[in-house]
């Protein structure tokens, strides 16, 4: 328990993806993206349950590998590339309490596609969460400003413009208000605001910003980023950023 406030860990991992094929199963520095997953949510003891949400028995078997419950099988209806990742966490949990016969207060979902996530980062989310006295807690990085929308360029017919208005005042990238693109690494949610307003972004949302390197992989290249920010130093093989002790509750 954390705050005397019953956790589960939802680890989402469908079997189709059609930018990487098996995408959940692929390897990084030898451990599956299910496994590195599975790793971090270990290191977290005051996690009552971590359960892996898939459709997959090999998945289910590489998730019980590495410490995920894996006692049911993801309906079809919700391992579609249109189903909801809302209504994806609201089966687990409903399942995972039946089955335990138990009520969860805060549910932390843990997409596999960002590994470079430290146990340091969960932790965090869920503090803030329930420091906040939030609905929800959604872990973002930092926008790179040649991304900004004020900087944005647009394409009509043969003319190129900028994308706003307000994009053509803008003389340097100082001038940009920060920006930030959700990472993945951790969303925190309780369980009224999963169950009542069926979304992950409350009515009192709040912002745990990540300034590490994170990676969240859709596509081969972005798996091959994971790798190249592991081989140079930016995460321990322990899912640390570097000179990060973790902070972990004991």
């Amino acid at each position: 328990m954390f705050e005397d406030q019953r956790v589960l860990a939802v680890v989402p991992a469908r079997s189709a993806s059609k930018g990487i094929p098996n995408k959940n199963m692929q390897p990084l520095a030898g451990t599956s993206l299910i496994g590195w997953a599975g790793k971090v949510l270990a290191q977290l003891p005051w996690i009552d349950c971590r359960v892996i949400s898939t459709d997959s028995e090999a998945y289910a078997a590489e998730g019980r590998q590495f410490g995920l419950e894996a006692p049911f099988l993801r309906p079809a209806a919700l391992s579609t590339d249109i189903a909801s990742g809302v209504d994806v966490v609201e089966h687990a949990l409903k399942s995972m309490e039946t089955l335990s016969k138990q009520v969860f207060d805060v549910i932390l979902i843990i997409e596999p596609t960002s590994p470079l996530r430290t146990a340091a980062d969960i932790e965090q989310t869920t503090r803030c969460l329930l420091n906040a006295k939030a609905d929800s807690a959604v872990t973002v990085s930092p926008l790179p400003s040649k991304f900004h929308p004020l900087k944005v360029l647009q394409i009509d017919r043969t003319q190129l413009g900028f994308y706003t208005k307000q994009g053509r005042s803008i003389v340097n990238r100082q001038s940009l208000p920060p920006l930030y693109w959700r990472n993945g690494v951790c969303y925190a949610v309780r369980r009224c605001c999963l169950l009542e307003q069926h979304t992950v972004f409350g009515q009192r949302c709040v912002a745990v910003v990540i300034e590490h390197p994170v990676v969240n992989i859709d596509e081969p290249w972005e798996l091959e980023w994971a790798q190249y920010q592991l081989e140079h130093g930016a995460v321990s093989g322990e899912g640390l950023p570097t000179g990060d002790k973790g902070g972990v509750l004991t």
